[in-house]
């Protein structure tokens, strides 16, 4: 395959380009190992070292750093791999690598993410915010059927009230039910904006007025 390009992403990194449309970002001392120069015939057999072996290992090790942070879904990760340069296929690898130690686990992110934030957003955002993450909707659906016990479609309200959690959120931010207008209309998009349902904004609202 023909090397059509060798572009420096940073510092000490490059982007190779091939013909076809095939990518992948190396470091300065991989270029110089692989002897890579643009304009110059690639091997079938350093493109499968490159692919098999210099990228699997360095995107592994990247997977456990990112990891390492904060946690991440399958979709978080690859998607943070590919920012890397890493194809899609290397990314695979890293992938199962890490999901084989049972270091990404998109059920539990899930129920660590409800855990945390199910008294600070409606069931409704919850459950848009963890599909927006790519977590499917299989996983989803079982994860709130085991937060909240009965459980027929998640991105419904009709067995979550919600009053408590905008009660909560009310006295947190001072509400006392004198506010000017200006305010109140903030209150409601801040609430409208995170799926909360109007009545039941407008409900806690009446319960805490002075």
């Amino acid at each position: 395959m023909l090397i059509e390009s060798i572009e420096p992403v940073s510092k000490d990194r490059s982007r190779v380009k091939l013909e076809g449309g095939h990518e992948f970002v190396l470091y300065k001392g991989e270029l110089r190992i692989l002897k890579l120069k643009e304009g110059a015939d690639l091997s079938d057999e350093v493109y499968r070292n490159i692919m098999e072996t210099v990228l699997p290992k360095r995107a592994k090790l990247r997977a456990l750093n990112l990891l390492k942070a904060r946690a991440y879904t399958e979709y978080g990760l690859k998607k943070k791999l590919a920012e890397g340069g890493y194809p899609d296929s290397v990314s695979d690898i890293a992938i199962a690598y890490v999901k084989s130690y049972g270091y990404i686990n998109d059920r539990q992110f899930a129920l660590d993410y409800l855990s945390d934030q199910s008294a600070k957003r409606s069931k409704k955002e919850l459950y848009q915010k963890l599909s927006s993450k790519g977590i499917s909707k299989e996983i989803l659906d079982g994860a709130f059927a085991e937060v909240y016990g009965s459980y027929k479609d998640a991105r419904e309200e009709s067995s979550f009230d919600e009053t408590d959690v905008i009660v909560k959120t009310l006295k947190k931010r001072g509400f006392t039910g004198n506010e000017s207008y200006e305010e109140r209309q903030k209150l409601l998009a801040y609430f409208y904006r995170r799926g909360f349902e109007m009545d039941s904004v407008y409900k806690a609202m009446d319960s805490l007025k002075e």
